[in-house]
């Protein structure tokens, strides 16, 4: 073959690649473009873009690439197949996490906690002790740690986290004045206390979190309860962070005093129920929302329980799926969440006759939260 015949071949060939890969772009744009569009991602939990601002003044001074680039990113044709292929790679190279999420073994997601502001730290801890001596109450706190501590048997070699236990004591020694419930060494003694796809405990650890309150405030034996399964596919938020959409769901179980306990609930928002449980949640992704309906600023809670005691209970949403074992033991219970609820408890610490207050939060959470301040 001619050195000339050779070099038009070879043009030839460059010349249909580049064509067919534009062929393909194009193709693949169309098809993007028609793909039908979903505005909320259920497996990861949060809304996607709802569009670009194509106005002439935002594509000239503002933000319209940031804009497309999230908008052609959220809604790419077969996004949550994409997401789980980079997650299964990931793992199949020897990553041991991803987005913060450790793949842990079977089949346990299981939340980093890498690091946290001791600043922070202690601003929390004397908002809590200058909330007990203003007010003249000793607060029952309970850290509830996390499945890393937990579970952490399970985690893959190589994961390092913040020493939860230690930690955890370091805030309850500096919480001498009030009583503080430690579950370091009670929850994960029962099996599987988290859920494998969340970040919460799940009802095993909220029950030996109920024992431990039993023993170390009520000075009583806990009721029996009757565990039924309502579902058995919730996906939590290590599900959605990780991308490991192949992770089998977690069941979700309804508990119920055997010997019966009748409740009226008034939510924040004038809503009305005869039940800790809010059945219609069992429909939607983010099960967990079943106990207590998720997050609201204010839960008032009123029982036939055979029991004078009132509880002020300042929380996150780890006391969601506490509560209904809580409930068998007050008649009445205020229940607040201080990331909402942004008026001062101690008017409800002179106005209501409680007889216990409660501090309940997820270690991690406390670390963190910054909301803790409105008590003083």
């Amino acid at each position: 073959m001619k050195k000339a015949d050779r070099k038009k071949r070879k043009l030839i060939v460059q010349c249909a690649t580049c064509l067919v890969f534009i062929a393909f772009v194009f193709v693949l744009a169309i098809l993007n473009l028609f793909w039908p569009k979903v505005y909320f991602s259920d497996n990861e939990n949060r809304a996607l873009s709802p569009g670009v601002n194509a106005s002439a003044s935002n594509i000239f001074f503002g933000d319209f690439d940031t804009e497309f680039e999230t908008w052609f990113s959220d809604h790419f044709m077969l996004r949550d197949r994409w997401i789980e292929i980079k997650s299964s790679v990931r793992k199949d190279l020897g990553a041991i996490e991803n987005n913060g999420v450790y793949m842990a073994h079977d089949g346990r997601l299981i939340q980093q906690f890498m690091s946290y502001d001791e600043k922070t730290v202690e601003d929390n801890i004397s908002y809590l002790n200058e909330f007990a001596a203003e007010n003249n109450v000793k607060l029952n706190v309970m850290l509830v740690p996390g499945a890393a501590y937990g579970e952490s048997g399970y985690l893959p070699i190589g994961a390092a986290n913040v020493d939860e236990r230690a930690l955890i004591r370091q805030i309850n020694g500096k919480l001498s004045d009030q009583n503080c419930i430690d579950l370091t060494e009670v929850i994960g003694t029962k099996e599987q206390s988290w859920f494998k796809t969340d970040h919460h405990w799940n009802e095993k650890g909220a029950q030996a979190g109920y024992e431990a309150i039993c023993r170390n405030v009520l000075n009583k034996e806990p009721y029996a309860f009757t565990l039924t399964k309502v579902a058995d596919d919730f996906k939590g938020t290590m599900y959605s962070k990780s991308g490991a959409f192949w992770t089998k769901g977690d069941p979700i179980y309804r508990m119920d005093p055997t010997d019966g306990l009748n409740v009226k609930v008034t939510y924040d928002n004038g809503t009305e129920t005869d039940s800790l449980f809010m059945d219609k949640n069992l429909e939607i992704k983010d099960k967990y929302t079943y106990y207590l309906d998720g997050n609201h600023a204010h839960v008032h809670i009123s029982t036939d329980a055979d029991s004078d005691r009132k509880a002020i209970i300042i929380k996150d949403s780890y006391s969601h799926i506490l509560i209904p074992y809580l409930a068998c033991e007050y008649k009445e219970l205020e229940v607040f969440d201080l990331r909402y609820y942004h008026e001062q408890v101690s008017t409800w610490l002179t106005d209501m006759e409680h007889t216990d207050v409660y501090v309940i939060y997820g270690v991690e959470t406390f670390a963190a939260d910054s909301n803790l301040s409105i008590l003083w």
